[in-house]
């Protein structure tokens, strides 16, 4: 029997929770390189993608996450992607 290490890293996100999801927001290590997670009760998205910069990061995750919510409401009044652009809040996060 073998015995694996798991190494876990913590890296700094940003978190916010908009259109009733969770969102965590993390600079992965290629230049344009980011993570996300969406949390949505018991569904939890995991995604990774490109953008050029932390701006346009966050308004991809906001969009993805208003796109989810406008699905959900069905047609619903949903405030825009910029509403929530200042208000994402540091955290820590850990990975194994």
């Amino acid at each position: 029997m073998t015995t694996t290490a798991i190494r876990e890293t913590t890296k700094l996100a940003l978190a916010l929770t908009a259109y009733g999801i969770e969102l965590r927001l993390w600079k992965e290590r290629g230049e344009r390189e980011w993570g996300a997670t969406l949390t949505e009760g018991n569904t939890i998205l995991h995604s990774n993608f490109g953008e050029d910069n932390l701006a346009l990061a966050k308004l991809h995750v906001l969009g993805e996450a208003r796109s989810r919510a406008m699905i959900r409401e069905a047609g619903a009044e949903l405030p825009g992607c910029d509403t929530f652009f200042d208000v994402w809040k540091p955290v820590r996060i850990t990975h194994s």
